[in-house]
């Protein structure tokens, strides 16, 4: 089984690139954050590899670290999620808005991942409430601490607005939690919507 890589990157594609390794061209499977992550052509790259082999199939997936590796196996361990969904989330969202919508029970936000309707997305809110502590292993403590701050609610009628304001102005979800969390530090729990989307704006990345 193989479990890391190391060596040349030949060649990327959608979700797809070959690494030389001792010249032989490994093809593997990867998440639009890995292949972001692995630089053009010609350069060095590390990843580590899920061997996946279903019946007649046989599948390298490469990812940029263990954590995303680990993330991955959670995905495709529950019943009726496959290498595909898998993929998608990680493309789509960080593993912290995965863990606050799961937390939170925020359907909507998986289903804006490509390929997830309303069942499967009620399934895997379902099936991850059991599995955030292995989700959360991985996470810087900055990333962890902006999840689990989606356990406590959002004080105000206001702040919930700004946040979907700031998510309709295309701010990540959680990206927007904390903004108007510190907009609501900065100006108070009396803030107007208006205020807080302002001054939220200043903390969007």
């Amino acid at each position: 089984m193989i479990e890391y890589l190391r060596g040349i990157l030949l060649e990327k594609g959608d979700n797809h690139l070959v690494l030389d390794v001792g010249g032989v061209g490994y093809g593997l499977t990867v998440p639009a954050t890995t292949l972001r992550g692995v630089g053009e052509p010609g350069a060095e790259t590390a990843l580590w590899v899920l061997t996946y082999v279903r019946e007649d199939v046989l599948r390298l997936f490469g990812f940029l670290t263990r954590h995303e590796r680990e993330v991955f196996e959670v995905f495709i361990g529950i019943s009726g999620v496959g290498p595909a969904i898998g993929l998608a989330l990680l493309s789509s969202l960080t593993v912290g808005e995965i863990i606050q919508a799961t937390m939170t029970g925020d359907v909507r936000h998986l289903k804006s991942v490509k390929g997830i309707g309303q069942k499967m997305a009620e399934k895997l809110l379902l099936e991850l409430k059991g599995r955030v502590t292995r989700l959360a292993e991985g996470l810087a403590p900055e990333e962890l601490q902006q999840a689990v701050a989606a356990e406590t609610p959002l004080p105000t009628e206001a702040a919930r607005d700004a946040v979907a304001a700031l998510e309709a102005l295309e701010v990540r979800p959680a990206q927007a939690r904390r903004a108007v969390g510190l907009a609501l530090d900065a100006l108070g729990v009396g803030a107007s919507v208006e205020a807080l989307v302002r001054e939220g704006l200043k903390y969007r990345r």
